[in-house]
Protein backbone atom coordinates (compact mmCIF):
# COMPACT_ATOMS: atom_id res chain seq x y z
CA UNK A 1 0.00 0.00 0.00
CA UNK A 2 1.22 3.57 -0.96
CA UNK A 3 0.69 6.53 1.94
CA UNK A 4 0.75 9.96 0.98
CA UNK A 5 1.80 13.25 2.74
CA UNK A 6 -1.17 14.87 1.58
CA UNK A 7 -4.43 14.25 0.09
CA UNK A 8 -6.11 15.72 -2.82
CA UNK A 9 -8.95 16.73 -0.83
CA UNK A 10 -6.87 18.91 1.32
CA UNK A 11 -5.40 20.37 -1.95
CA UNK A 12 -8.82 21.46 -2.72
CA UNK A 13 -10.11 22.88 0.12
CA UNK A 14 -6.42 24.85 0.68
CA UNK A 15 -7.57 26.31 -3.40
CA UNK A 16 -10.74 27.30 -2.61
CA UNK A 17 -10.05 29.22 0.48
CA UNK A 18 -6.91 31.10 -0.90
CA UNK A 19 -8.75 31.69 -3.62
CA UNK A 20 -11.74 33.22 -1.62
CA UNK A 21 -9.43 34.97 0.36
CA UNK A 22 -7.77 36.89 -2.78
CA UNK A 23 -11.52 37.64 -4.71
CA UNK A 24 -12.16 39.20 -1.32
CA UNK A 25 -9.18 41.31 -1.09
CA UNK A 26 -9.74 42.19 -5.01
CA UNK A 27 -13.41 42.99 -4.02
CA UNK A 28 -11.98 45.38 -1.54
CA UNK A 29 -9.78 47.15 -3.15
CA UNK A 30 -12.50 47.87 -5.70
CA UNK A 31 -14.87 49.34 -3.39
CA UNK A 32 -11.77 51.38 -2.04
CA UNK A 33 -11.31 52.71 -5.03
CA UNK A 34 -15.03 53.51 -5.27
CA UNK A 35 -15.15 55.02 -2.05
CA UNK A 36 -17.32 52.72 -0.69
CA UNK A 37 -15.30 52.68 2.58
CA UNK A 38 -17.75 50.82 4.95
CA UNK A 39 -18.42 47.91 2.13
CA UNK A 40 -14.64 47.43 2.09
CA UNK A 41 -13.98 47.44 5.81
CA UNK A 42 -17.10 44.43 5.93
CA UNK A 43 -15.17 42.87 3.15
CA UNK A 44 -11.64 42.63 4.51
CA UNK A 45 -13.00 41.94 8.03
CA UNK A 46 -15.15 38.90 6.40
CA UNK A 47 -11.88 37.55 4.03
CA UNK A 48 -9.54 38.27 6.90
CA UNK A 49 -11.19 36.60 9.00
CA UNK A 50 -12.10 33.19 6.81
CA UNK A 51 -8.55 32.98 5.83
CA UNK A 52 -7.35 32.96 9.53
CA UNK A 53 -9.75 30.71 10.79
CA UNK A 54 -9.38 28.38 8.42
CA UNK A 55 -4.91 28.49 9.45
CA UNK A 56 -6.78 28.23 13.14
CA UNK A 57 -8.30 24.77 11.86
CA UNK A 58 -5.46 23.22 9.78
CA UNK A 59 -3.21 24.05 12.96
CA UNK A 60 -5.86 22.12 15.67
CA UNK A 61 -6.64 19.78 13.52
CA UNK A 62 -2.56 18.80 12.71
CA UNK A 63 -1.86 18.68 16.39
CA UNK A 64 -4.41 16.49 17.21
CA UNK A 65 -4.19 13.82 14.00
CA UNK A 66 -2.48 10.69 15.07
CA UNK A 67 1.14 9.83 14.15
CA UNK A 68 1.73 8.15 11.23
CA UNK A 69 3.27 4.37 11.18
CA UNK A 70 4.46 3.02 7.61
CA UNK A 71 4.88 -0.52 8.32
CA UNK A 72 7.36 -2.79 6.87
CA UNK A 73 5.77 -4.07 3.08
CA UNK A 74 4.32 -0.26 2.50
CA UNK A 75 5.48 2.64 0.53
CA UNK A 76 5.46 6.38 1.74
CA UNK A 77 5.29 9.75 -0.64
CA UNK A 78 6.70 13.03 -0.20
CA UNK A 79 5.07 14.61 -2.99
CA UNK A 80 6.64 12.84 -5.83
CA UNK A 81 9.84 11.01 -4.23
CA UNK A 82 8.30 7.76 -2.41
CA UNK A 83 10.46 5.09 -0.15
CA UNK A 84 9.33 1.81 1.09
CA UNK A 85 11.67 -0.73 3.59
CA UNK A 86 10.77 -4.25 2.25
CA UNK A 87 13.02 -6.04 3.99
CA UNK A 88 14.90 -5.75 7.64
CA UNK A 89 18.29 -7.84 7.91
CA UNK A 90 20.33 -7.58 11.07
CA UNK A 91 23.84 -8.64 11.94
CA UNK A 92 25.87 -8.25 15.41
CA UNK A 93 28.55 -6.48 15.45
CA UNK A 94 30.33 -5.81 18.99
CA UNK A 95 27.89 -4.05 20.73
CA UNK A 96 25.93 -2.69 18.05
CA UNK A 97 23.69 -4.43 15.41
CA UNK A 98 24.11 -3.76 11.80
CA UNK A 99 20.49 -2.99 10.75
CA UNK A 100 20.35 -3.25 6.49
CA UNK A 101 17.36 -1.89 5.26
CA UNK A 102 16.26 -3.42 1.96
CA UNK A 103 14.29 -0.15 0.66
CA UNK A 104 12.26 0.42 -2.84
CA UNK A 105 12.54 4.34 -3.77
CA UNK A 106 10.88 5.23 -6.58
CA UNK A 107 9.24 8.86 -8.36
CA UNK A 108 5.53 9.46 -8.20
CA UNK A 109 6.04 12.42 -11.13
CA UNK A 110 4.31 12.12 -14.55
CA UNK A 111 6.75 14.21 -16.14
CA UNK A 112 9.83 15.64 -14.29
CA UNK A 113 12.79 14.08 -12.48
CA UNK A 114 12.70 13.90 -8.66
CA UNK A 115 15.60 13.41 -6.03
CA UNK A 116 16.30 13.27 -2.31
CA UNK A 117 19.34 14.91 -3.24
CA UNK A 118 20.23 17.60 0.05
CA UNK A 119 18.44 14.52 2.66
CA UNK A 120 19.60 12.86 5.81
CA UNK A 121 18.99 9.68 6.13
CA UNK A 122 18.74 8.02 10.29
CA UNK A 123 17.00 5.92 12.64
CA UNK A 124 14.94 7.05 16.11
CA UNK A 125 14.78 4.60 18.89
CA UNK A 126 12.21 4.69 21.20
CA UNK A 127 14.35 6.91 23.75
CA UNK A 128 15.42 9.41 20.86
CA UNK A 129 18.51 8.25 19.81
CA UNK A 130 19.40 8.88 16.74
CA UNK A 131 21.61 6.59 14.92
CA UNK A 132 23.09 8.11 11.11
CA UNK A 133 23.44 6.45 8.11
CA UNK A 134 26.67 4.25 7.22
CA UNK A 135 27.72 5.26 3.47
CA UNK A 136 28.22 2.40 1.28
CA UNK A 137 29.84 3.08 -1.79
CA UNK A 138 28.83 -0.62 -2.99
CA UNK A 139 25.18 -0.07 -3.32
CA UNK A 140 22.48 2.71 -5.14
CA UNK A 141 22.68 6.00 -3.40
CA UNK A 142 19.32 6.53 -2.00
CA UNK A 143 19.10 10.26 -3.48
CA UNK A 144 19.94 9.48 -6.84
CA UNK A 145 18.24 11.22 -9.38
CA UNK A 146 15.04 9.53 -10.81
CA UNK A 147 12.95 9.81 -14.33
CA UNK A 148 9.02 9.47 -14.03
CA UNK A 149 7.95 6.28 -12.68
CA UNK A 150 11.10 5.00 -12.11
CA UNK A 151 11.93 3.25 -9.20
CA UNK A 152 15.41 1.45 -7.65
CA UNK A 153 16.46 -0.69 -4.88
CA UNK A 154 19.01 0.01 -2.55
CA UNK A 155 20.32 -1.15 0.81
CA UNK A 156 20.26 1.47 3.57
CA UNK A 157 23.02 0.71 6.65
CA UNK A 158 22.48 1.39 10.37
CA UNK A 159 24.81 0.95 13.31
CA UNK A 160 22.47 0.57 16.05
CA UNK A 161 22.46 -0.43 19.85
CA UNK A 162 21.83 -3.68 20.89
CA UNK A 163 19.49 -2.64 23.33
CA UNK A 164 16.71 -0.71 20.92
CA UNK A 165 13.13 -2.01 21.66
CA UNK A 166 11.54 0.29 18.80
CA UNK A 167 13.07 1.67 15.74
CA UNK A 168 12.04 3.92 12.94
CA UNK A 169 13.23 5.63 9.97
CA UNK A 170 11.73 9.63 10.21
CA UNK A 171 10.19 10.30 6.87
CA UNK A 172 9.05 14.03 6.29
CA UNK A 173 9.38 17.22 4.23
CA UNK A 174 11.76 18.04 7.05
CA UNK A 175 14.02 15.35 6.75
CA UNK A 176 13.82 14.55 2.24
CA UNK A 177 14.51 17.13 -0.15
CA UNK A 178 14.80 21.20 0.06
CA UNK A 179 11.79 22.16 2.62
CA UNK A 180 12.13 25.44 1.67
CA UNK A 181 11.21 24.71 -1.56
CA UNK A 182 7.57 23.43 -0.31
CA UNK A 183 5.11 26.11 -1.72
CA UNK A 184 3.25 27.99 1.19
CA UNK A 185 -0.30 26.53 0.65
CA UNK A 186 1.14 23.05 0.85
CA UNK A 187 2.09 23.84 4.45
CA UNK A 188 -1.59 24.91 4.92
CA UNK A 189 -3.20 21.41 3.82
CA UNK A 190 -4.97 19.32 6.39
CA UNK A 191 -2.84 16.89 7.82
CA UNK A 192 0.02 17.79 5.40
CA UNK A 193 4.00 16.85 6.52
CA UNK A 194 4.84 20.31 5.37
CA UNK A 195 3.38 21.68 8.51
CA UNK A 196 5.23 22.03 10.89
CA UNK A 197 3.10 21.53 14.08
CA UNK A 198 2.50 17.81 12.26
CA UNK A 199 4.02 14.77 13.95
CA UNK A 200 6.68 12.82 11.60
CA UNK A 201 6.06 9.87 9.84
CA UNK A 202 8.02 7.30 10.44
CA UNK A 203 8.73 3.81 8.61
CA UNK A 204 8.93 0.94 10.99
CA UNK A 205 12.29 -1.01 11.31
CA UNK A 206 11.72 -2.80 14.27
Amino acid sequence: MVFRADSELGALLTLLVLLGGFVGLSTCVILLLSRKFRAAAKVLVASVSAVGLYVVAVLVFTMLTPQRIINIGDSYCMDIWCIGIERVNTEPRGNEILYKLDVRIFSDANTVKTSAKGAVLYLLDERGRRFELINDPSVISFDVPLEPKQSIHTTLTFAVAADVQHLFLPCSYHHIGDETSVPFWVKLYFGSDANYAHKRTMLRVL
